[in-house]
């Protein structure tokens, strides 16, 4: 065998040892989804081997559940050198004390120059603890990576206002680094299935959840939406006849009952129920209008509504100027047959 490639050989089986020893690197925390690896977790793995190169590092997978050992091989694949694994029934579900004292020990001992997670549930409560914890740094939502290789530094970017704009920041002592990865925002890699290794297990100490599900709350009803974030809302005017039809069309489409000025006035709905731009101004999915004539504040406190269906006799109200379904009748009429077609049949 030629010389120069057994040394090169040697070599990567040297690189492969001293992985799975650890210490420093690029890690990154795998979301676990119904017993599957997240896609974030995959593009989180692709971006860390990208840096991981720059730095001159190692990348490790870190895999958290019951049932997990099994998904190792995939973090190999999708470009890490090693693997942890904390497989235990005790962190079957994501729970934050046992999952944080796991994460916490580990990163403890191994001292990370970079840690990624995915900008999902589990990453938005665990990253900021552990920074915190930690002494290190932490940028969230992030969408492009870029190393100063001259204080080994990643320069992060992250939207700002919903992506109208994006800053670059970096953390020049702060270590480790830690980062939530944006979904989507980065290719998965190329799995490679050359690619193997042996993952090394966790020791997992059981650790009492700080909170716990214990069942269903008795005789509790959680407080109403306010119905400025209403999804669907059923408005009445004084031209709805019998506004009891108006608030079981409410019910039947799982939405809230409001109304105009005039609806107050005659004593149909509360203050709060108002919808005005002196009152309630309001954005939902379905706006339901129904014998609204529509002024002009009633009309402009709607106007962000996805879909609007006015029900009035007058074929000039203003409210037909602006609805996107006008059905010119009599609501008494109307609302019947509309509660009949939902199932909840007619008075």
């Amino acid at each position: 065998m030629d010389a120069s490639y057994l040394d090169l050989l040697m070599a990567q089986q040297e690189e492969v040892s001293e992985a799975e020893g650890g210490g420093g690197g690029v890690w990154v925390v795998a979301d676990v989804v119904d017993g599957a690896v997240s896609p974030v977790t995959l593009e989180a793995l692709g971006a860390a081997r990208t840096l991981a190169d720059a730095l001159g590092a190692y990348v490790f997978g870190v895999l958290l559940g019951d049932g997990v050992t099994d998904l190792a091989p995939l973090l190999y694949q999708a470009g890490a050198d090693g693997v942890r694994v904390a497989d235990d029934p005790s962190l079957a579900h994501f729970a934050l004390a046992p999952y944080l004292k796991v994460l916490g020990d580990l990163f403890a001992a191994e001292q990370p120059e970079v840690v990624m997670f995915g900008a999902t549930p589990l990453g938005r409560e665990i990253a900021p603890r552990l920074a915190q914890r930690m002494g290190g740094g932490l940028v969230e939502h992030v969408t492009a990576t870029t190393l100063d290789e001259s204080i080994r530094a990643v320069q992060a970017t992250f939207p700002i206002y919903g992506g109208e704009y994006y800053e670059i920041v970096v953390c020049p002592e702060a270590r480790p680094q830690f980062l939530t990865v944006e979904p989507g925002s980065f290719p998965e890699p190329f799995l490679d299935p050359y690619r193997k290794g042996e993952p090394t297990s966790i020791d997992v100490e059981l650790v009492e959840p700080d909170v716990r599900v214990v069942g269903k709350a008795e005789g509790f009803e959680p407080p109403q939406l306010p119905l400025s974030q209403a999804a669907v809302i059923v408005a009445v005017g004084r031209q709805a006849g019998d506004p009891e039809l108006a608030g079981r069309l409410a019910a039947a489409l799982g939405g809230r009952l409001a109304g105009d000025r005039g609806a107050r006035d005659a004593g149909w709905i509360e203050a709060g129920q108002v919808v005005d731009v002196r009152g309630v101004t309001v954005a939902p999915q379905v706006y339901v209008a129904v014998g609204i004539r529509g002024d002009t504040f009633h009309n402009a406190a709607i106007e962000e509504a996805g879909f609007i269906l006015a029900i009035h006799p007058d074929p000039d109200a203003p409210i037909f100027q602006v609805a996107d379904l006008c059905l010119e009748a009599e609501p008494q009429e109307v609302l019947p047959l509309l509660l009949e077609a939902l199932g909840e049949g007619a008075l």
